[in-house]
């Protein structure tokens, strides 16, 4: 094992080795990693220089540490893990949990824009699959997505698939694929509703909806999904927190 080179805080670096060894796939999800003082004893340094690496991992949810048992790779179909990326709440504060109904799939080339944010023109593909679905919540149009996945990534995803799971598409990647999304950018924007997305959510035209557009990331900030969800307006909100520090 290389040793550590001290530039920077070594706990900085522990966190980038640990992902570096979860990248490559050494450790799976939802097993456990080793043990703080075997991973000391591994990377030459301190049981609390450890402890401090792994704690950035937990609070990002890329593991979880459970007491007694030890720390394990996150799994994204364990709840909360499965809906820690979701950020629309209801007017009464309640986060909105949706169902999927799969309109279209597609494979295209992407254009320029979409290339430029899902990183393929470096990539040397230009593939990607494109899933539009409506949002419902209790039955009720609430939203509208669009999914954008690098072909790459995502060589046997089939409309069939996305059709049938009613799971997280987290754990659908993470599972399937061998994906795990491990960040995220989001992007939020106020408009007016367009006269096809009005009559989708059974809105007026020129009502307010809330676009939210995500980049989700894999290890080494490699983008692996673009997402873009339209929600109606009046009935949803966006919130983020920040971890609460103990």
């Amino acid at each position: 094992m290389k040793a550590l080179t001290g530039i920077g805080p070594l706990y900085k670096e522990v966190r980038r080795r640990l992902l570096e060894c979860l990248a490559g796939g050494e450790w799976k999800p939802g097993e456990r990693i080793p043990s703080e003082p075997d991973l000391a004893r591994r990377f030459g340094v301190a049981i609390s220089t450890i402890r401090a690496g792994i704690s950035d991992l937990a609070a990002a949810g890329v593991v979880n540490r459970w007491q007694g048992r030890g720390t394990f790779v996150a799994r994204h179909d364990l709840h909360p893990q499965g809906f820690r990326f979701s950020n629309i709440y209801d007017t009464r504060g309640q986060k909105v949990f949706t169902e999927r109904e799969i309109t279209s799939f597609q494979r295209i080339a992407a254009d320029g824009e979409i290339a430029r944010k899902l990183g393929l023109a470096a990539a040397g593909s230009n593939r990607v699959c494109v899933i539009e679905a409506v949002l419902r919540s209790g039955g009720i149009a609430v939203a509208t997505m669009a999914l954008i996945l690098p072909a790459r990534f995502f060589p046997r995803l089939r409309a069939a698939t996305m059709r049938q799971t009613g799971e997280n598409l987290y754990a659908l990647y993470q599972k399937s694929f061998g994906v795990t999304v491990i960040r995220m950018d989001e992007w939020v924007r106020a408009r007016k509703a367009p006269a096809a997305l009005a009559r989708t959510l059974g809105i007026a035209t020129g009502d307010p909806v809330l676009e939210v557009e995500r980049i989700a990331y894999t290890f080494g900030d490699v983008p692996v999904e673009l997402r873009r969800r339209t929600y109606e307006a009046t009935r949803h909100q966006y919130l983020f927190s920040h971890d609460r520090l103990a």
